[in-house]
């Protein structure tokens, strides 16, 4: 099967180079036949001929760039043999308009045919010359759009180089903790502060409004009867007893809230996005060319 499909394969390619080698030949013949006319002096049976196989409908057409280039240079040498200056001067703008490097042979040309050639190059100095400013720019604006994709998608590549993203799975474990520590890990920092805020201050009345009723009680314990105002004393023990369990019941509902909250609105996962540091890219060198009022200059360039 394998075998069967080369061969096919070949068969093909061998169709195609069969098929363009006539069509190739075909421009050559046709202009030979053209430009046998020429040559014989016969100059208006070459305009005919040459303004047939320069007609795209004709079937006799020439399609080759150059055959045609060639073409109209021998169809401006009739005209001009037979004095339709006119004409041959439009046919010469065309070919100089398409080649503007372009100049007849002039061993094969006679000398008029080639001063008329120069003639029309020259008044058409200054067109030539915006195109060529035109075609230029045209590709120096087509290499600067190239250069400017190339250059954003090197940097897209480094961006993606330079950063790494990792993964951090949540625990539900640390969701149960106090002082915001579920808010903190699910990345809800402002509620994480409020919370560690509102139960550390909490925490601490309660601590200290304890280690306040345990001094007043132990003070009570130790104080020789009937030196203390019993009145103020229960007064102050009452005081710091009530603020202790309002404190402490509050810091239990605010930490419980916490825990709930961090439950509720847990994260299973968080990305992060790390920057790392890129390699430092391989020396590069220019070639730099100047021109100067003393010359050419030559030198180099590069990014180390």
């Amino acid at each position: 099967m394998t075998k069967l499909r080369s061969v096919c394969a070949l068969l093909v390619l061998l169709a195609v180079s069969l098929a363009a080698a006539p069509a190739r030949a075909d421009d050559a013949t046709e202009l030979e036949r053209a430009k046998s006319s020429y040559d014989a002096g016969r100059y208006a049976e070459g305009v005919d001929r040459l303004r047939e196989i320069l007609n795209p409908a004709s079937p006799n057409a020439v399609r080759d760039p150059a055959a045609i280039e060639r073409a109209r240079a021998y169809l401006a040498a009739c005209l001009i043999a037979l004095g339709r200056a006119e004409e041959a001067d439009a046919e010469i703008e065309k070919i100089i308009r398409n080649n503007p490097v372009f100049s007849p042979d002039p061993v094969t040309f006679p000398g008029k045919v080639v001063d008329r050639f120069i003639e029309i190059k020259s008044r058409l100095k200054g067109e030539i010359e915006a195109a060529f400013r035109a075609r230029a720019a045209a590709e120096a604006a087509a290499k600067a759009k190239v250069e400017k994709q190339q250059r954003e998608y090197i940097e897209s590549l480094q961006q993606l180089a330079r950063t790494e993203t990792t993964v951090v799975r949540n625990s539900r474990w640390i969701a149960m903790l106090p002082f915001g520590a579920g808010q903190f890990q699910n990345g809800q920092e402002v509620l994480g502060y409020t919370f560690l805020i509102a139960e550390s201050a909490l925490a601490i009345a309660s601590i200290t409004t304890n280690v306040i009723h345990q001094g007043l009680v132990g003070q009570y314990a130790t104080e020789p009867p009937g030196t203390l105002d019993y009145e103020q004393f229960i007064s102050k023990r009452d005081t710091a007893y009530n603020v202790n369990i309002y404190t402490t019941g509050a810091l239990a509902v605010v930490a419980l809230t916490g825990i709930l909250h961090a439950q509720l609105t847990f994260v299973p996962e968080v990305r992060e996005t790390r920057v790392r540091q890129l390699p430092t890219p391989p020396p590069s060198l220019t070639p730099k060319v100047g021109v100067g009022p003393s010359g050419f200059s030559l030198g180099l360039g590069g990014n180390f």
